[in-house]
């Protein structure tokens, strides 16, 4: 399959893409120029701009859309703009592309940010975040669910939580979130599951790394994905 992996070159497409590699034939959009991937081929775009997108789009049998806001100035006026730009926006402008060129399937990160507080959130909770990340996402699945009524789109957006470095994740057992990060390799596992499976209309499905379920329930990513987070520490036992 001929994947178009939009703001691929950064942090979450670095570490599903070399897994992806090995089934798909790979085209990483981001508006990095000179970017060099062993594991894809590149091509300059910018999320604001929908002929780009367009362009890149022709010949793909489906888009996953991964671009990142900037993270510098954290809370800042510029920080928030850049969130909107690339989560709505730039999401906006890459499903209309989509429509544009033919493509009928697209696999979105989403994020459980789009709740104010995840951690209490169930499967089938309203989104409610308000600060500008998370209300930047919950916008963007509303934007996904609109393209699939006007466009017929299958969108599958992956709520992720913080994806992380297999070998990072190993030495996170200090961290707050700790049991819910998840792996680059569950993660990786959950994209590929989501192109494998097309399922029609728009579907949002939790990835963590909570194999135990003792905060967040990934019930729907197992029941339409067949996918559930494998990877364990050291420390634990199975």
């Amino acid at each position: 399959m001929n994947l178009l992996l939009i703001g691929g070159g950064g942090h979450l497409g670095r570490l599903i893409g070399p897994t992806l590699a090995q089934d798909h034939h790979l085209t990483v959009a981001d508006r990095s120029p000179g970017l060099h991937l062993d594991w894809a081929d590149t091509v300059v775009v910018d999320v604001l701009d929908q002929d780009q997108l367009a362009a890149a789009a022709r010949g793909a049998d489906l888009i996953v859309y991964m671009a990142m806001g900037t993270k510098e100035g954290w809370g800042s006026p510029d920080w928030a703009r850049s969130q909107f730009d690339v989560n709505v926006t730039g999401l906006y402008n890459a499903l209309q592309a989509a429509a544009r060129a033919g493509v009928g399937r697209v696999v979105i990160a989403g994020s459980m940010s789009v709740f104010a507080d995840f951690l209490t959130a169930k499967e089938n909770s309203v989104p409610d975040a308000v600060e500008a990340y998370g209300l930047s996402k919950r916008l963007g699945e509303e934007v996904a669910r609109a393209a699939v009524v006007e466009h017929g789109l299958h969108a599958t957006v992956l709520r992720l939580v913080l994806p992380t470095a297999d070998e990072v994740w190993q030495d996170s057992t200090d961290d707050k979130h700790a049991e819910v990060m998840t792996t680059g390799t569950d993660t990786a596992a959950a994209f590929a599951a989501a192109i494998s499976v097309d399922i029609p209309g728009f579907t949002a499905v939790t990835i963590t790394g909570d194999h135990e379920r003792r905060h967040l329930d990934w019930s729907q990513a197992v029941r339409l994905l067949g996918w559930e987070p494998r990877s364990r520490r050291a420390t634990e036992a199975d």
